[in-house]
C-alpha cells in the first residue's frame, strides 16, 4: 500500500482553509494531519504530529507571521518541507520565505490540481513556484552580471533549474541523466555554496547572482 503524503494547513481565513480541508480529505494519496488557524497553535502542534508537508500563509492579523513560523518549525524539524501559500508576491517576502527554509511559493491562486501537484512535487525534492513567482526569481539573478562561480557548466544549469522550482526528476529529465545523477550535482552544489537545502541554495543564488 502506498504510503499517504501528509500535510498540516496553517492558514488564518477560514472559508480557505475549510476548502484545504477538504481538498486534502477527499483527494487520494493524502491525509490531513491538522488545521491551524494561528502560528502559535500549528507551532505547538506540528512537531508532535509530524507531518510530510506543511501549508504556510504569511500574513496573520495576530501573532507571530508566517515568516517567523517557518524559521521555528524548521529549527526543531530541519527535515521539514514547508510551502508558501498567500496571496503576496512581493520580491522581499519570496526571499524571506525562502531563507527561513520554505522549499517553494504558490499564491492563493493555484487551482487545486495545480496545488495537489505541488506538494507530491515537494516531496519528490522539487521547490515548486507558480509561474508568475518563479519568473520573478529568475528575473531577479538574470538581472546582474555574475562574477565566475565555482560551478561547473552543469551545476549551474542544475541550480537555475532547482531556482525555477523543477524537481529533480523533471531537472533528470530535461539534461538526460538520471535523479541519482542530479542528486549527485546537487550535494556538489550544496557544498560549493555551503548550504544545507534546496531553499538555501535557491536564496543564495538568487542573492549573490551565482546564475546569469
Amino acid at each position: 500500500m502506498e504510503n499517504k503524503i501528509s500535510v498540516a494547513v496553517v492558514e488564518d481565513n477560514r472559508d480557505i482553509r475549510e476548502g484545504l480541508k477538504i481538498m486534502l480529505e477527499s483527494t487520494e494519496g493524502f491525509v490531513l494531519s491538522g488545521v491551524y488557524e494561528s502560528t502559535e497553535k500549528a507551532i505547538q502542534d506540528i512537531p508532535h504530529k509530524n507531518p510530510d508537508v506543511v501549508l504556510m500563509d504569511i500574513m496573520f492579523p495576530s501573532g507571530m507571521n508566517g515568516i517567523d513560523c517557518v524559521k521555528v518549525l524548521k529549527d526543531t524539524m530541519p527535515d521539514l518541507d514547508i510551502l508558501m501559500l498567500t496571496s503576496y508576491s512581493e520580491d522581499d517576502l519570496v526571499f524571506q520565505s525562502l531563507k527561513a527554509g520554505a522549499c517553494g511559493y504558490l499564491d492563493k491562486n493555484t487551482s487545486l490540481p495545480k496545488l495537489v501537484e505541488a506538494i507530491k512535487d515537494v516531496k519528490n525534492g522539487g521547490a515548486p513556484m507558480t509561474s508568475l513567482i518563479a519568473r520573478m526569481v529568475v528575473k531577479s539573478f538574470n538581472q546582474h552580471h555574475s562574477q565566475e562561480p565555482d560551478l561547473t557548466r552543469r551545476e549551474k544549469e542544475v541550480l537555475e533549474q532547482l531556482c525555477q522550482g523543477k524537481s529533480y526528476k523533471m531537472i533528470a529529465d530535461s539534461i538526460f541523466v538520471s535523479e541519482d545523477t542530479v542528486r549527485f550535482h546537487i550535494k556538489k552544489i550544496y557544498k560549493k555554496l555551503q548550504v544545507n537545502s534546496k531553499s538555501e541554495a535557491v536564496i543564495k543564488a538568487i542573492k549573490n547572482n551565482l546564475i546569469g
